[in-house]
């Protein structure tokens, strides 16, 4: 079981690249989705609710399932997977926690080398 987490916020083409190649690591990817409450991308964001942003992600062929959660470590707990995805983009900045909790439990943390977007430039871009 493969874990990605993430915001997911003005979902754009980065993302479902990223989702992609995360489900290649395994046979069932889980996407956890940030709380709204627990979105620090400055002010007007999240864009779209976490019901909003959820259901996106549930229409992509990738992904099996879709869980809320707090942070990237709540999910890791809750979820218990094999493979943590992040972007290539995290390499060498996993937070010490999530770093520990996986070494813990025999979690490997893989990264994916797709094209990295940021959903806050493509807004400030927009305006």
């Amino acid at each position: 079981m493969v874990l990605a987490n993430g915001c997911f916020d003005l979902f754009h083409y980065g993302h479902l690249k990223h989702l992609q190649a995360a489900r290649k690591f395994g046979d069932r990817l889980v996407v956890s989705v940030t709380e709204d409450s627990m979105v620090n991308k400055g002010i007007g964001r999240p864009v779209f609710s976490i019901e909003q942003r959820s259901e996106i992600l549930r229409s992509l062929r990738c992904v099996d399932e879709v869980i809320w959660c707090v942070d990237a470590y709540h999910a890791l707990v809750r979820v218990r997977p094999d493979v943590f995805v992040k972007g290539k983009e995290y390499e060498g900045k996993i937070q010490a926690h999530h770093q520990a909790y996986c070494d813990q439990h025999g979690i490997e943390i893989k990264f994916t080398d797709e094209l990295v977007y940021s959903s806050t430039k493509l807004l400030k871009y927009a305006s």
